[in-house]
């Protein structure tokens, strides 16, 4: 089987090992024209740091477990390694970046971990890191991950009922993952519960924050397996710029 995936240390899902999405891309190609910092949040063993650094380009890089970052430093070849900056630490309350010193910030697959407060919280802190006209990257898993096939309905729901979270919900039980012959190891490398998320939530915290909507879209997530899959919108991602 081709490797998409590659487990994080800390049980917090999976890096993208390979095929990136659009919105990471796109992030790529802002951070080579930037005139100041570029951020990667929650960039466990680094998704786009490493086509920045080969690109010529320079990057910080946070990851929540120092052992990732530890890792993608040996790999990166010496003479890019000065323009590799580590970052260690939650992105919501133990890392600091001085204000208007980013260009661009990359959170990717990070933010369907947290609930809809934190992620308010990480936007406002976001918004204060980055220069006026900066823009944020957000990729994330959608209400149509696989996983969630059987649950739109209650979230449907939940979210007509004003619920402050109404796509978190747990795996454990999740009848589409009991089916898998490695469900224990999936579990495994998870954490107890996802928050998915939507276009129409996150649009809102975005403009809360001071970020206008620049681009939105489901699209398929082609770096996932099989169970994870469902109707093409598996993946979220947006674009915002600060104003």
């Amino acid at each position: 089987m081709e490797i998409k995936l590659v487990p994080t240390l800390n049980n917090m899902g999976w890096m993208i090992a390979q095929e990136l999405d659009f919105y990471t891309e796109a992030f790529i190609h802002y951070a080579l024209t930037a005139n100041k910092s570029v951020l990667e949040v929650g960039a466990a063993y680094g998704v786009a740091a490493p086509r920045i650094l080969q690109q010529g380009g320079r990057v910080i890089v946070n990851d929540l477990d120092g052992r990732h970052l530890e890792t993608l430093y040996q790999h990166t070849p010496p003479h890019l390694q000065p323009n590799l900056q580590l970052l260690a630490g939650s992105c919501v309350d133990e890392i600091e970046v001085q204000d208007h010193s980013l260009s661009a910030i990359l959170c990717g697959r990070v933010f369907h971990f947290f609930d809809t407060e934190t992620i308010a919280l990480c936007l406002a802190r976001f918004a204060r890191w980055l220069e006026p006209n900066g823009k944020i990257f957000i990729v994330a898993d959608s209400i149509f991950h696989g996983m969630n096939e059987g649950l739109l309905a209650d979230f449907l729901q939940r979210k007509a009922e004003g619920h402050p979270n109404p796509a978190k919900v747990s795996l454990a039980n999740n009848p589409r993952l009991a089916a898998q012959a490695n469900k224990d190891e999936i579990l495994q490398a998870m954490p107890e519960y996802f928050n998915f998320i939507d276009i129409e939530t996150m649009a809102k915290l975005f403009n809360q924050a001071g970020f206008l909507v620049e681009h939105a879209s489901y699209f398929p997530a082609k770096y996932y397996y099989d169970v994870s899959l469902w109707d093409g919108r598996e993946g979220v991602g947006l674009i915002g710029v600060k104003v």
